[in-house]
């Protein structure tokens, strides 16, 4: 009888390799991950626009519910033959923030008017704080906001200063020096960037 010792395959040289081949992809993973970060493209904006991410909290609810609304503003004008809708045929048709509701109370209670021109320009009534001054305590921003109808894509200004007198000229370059500043998006800002420099 011949006896003959049989080692156990316990998979111990293949556990080695695996381990081996593991360590290799983590080391790989760490040394090339850093050169395959994306970059940020984000440029610096101009002195008159505002990111997007860079609006105040309490604002940005505000913000979406201007961007609806110009959605339906649009609407609106196209169903009355042209003429841009009262403030009033906004509140009676409920459109946010036109609505004299409570999310209107939080925000500041605003007053909007509309300029004959497609702008609709809100003040804030004169006992909410600015956002500049606000403490978590305080209820509504007031800030004053215009929107401006006539573009096709959503334009949003605010001034940060509180209540702002309504302007008599709607152009970039009045609302500039008075201190309103555009809010715009990332995107909006590289579009701008790319075809300046072309």
């Amino acid at each position: 009888m011949m006896i003959q010792g049989v080692r156990a395959d316990t998979g111990g040289r293949e556990g080695k390799w695996v381990g081996l081949i593991i360590v290799f992809i983590l080391s790989f993973a760490t040394v090339a991950i850093p050169f395959h970060q994306a970059e940020s493209h984000v440029k610096a904006v101009l002195e008159h626009q505002i990111l997007v991410t860079d609006v105040e909290q309490e604002n940005l609810a505000m913000l979406s519910e201007l961007r609806l609304a110009h959605e339906e503003i649009r609407d609106l004008r196209m169903d009355s033959d042209g003429e841009w809708p009262s403030v009033m045929s906004l509140k009676d048709e409920w459109v946010a923030p036109f609505v004299e509701d409570q999310s209107w109370k939080r925000k500041g209670s605003h007053t909007w008017l509309l300029d004959e021109r497609g702008y609709y320009f809100s003040t804030p009534s004169e006992h909410a704080t600015s956002s500049e001054q606000a403490t978590p305590t305080d209820h509504g921003s007031a800030d004053s906001f215009i929107l401006n109808a006539n573009s096709f894509s959503p334009e949003i200004w605010i001034y940060f200063g509180g209540v702002a007198k309504q302007p008599t000229r709607f152009d970039e370059n009045t609302l500039e020096s008075a201190g309103w500043k555009v809010v715009v998006n990332e995107s909006e800002v590289a579009d701008q960037h790319d075809a300046s420099s072309h």
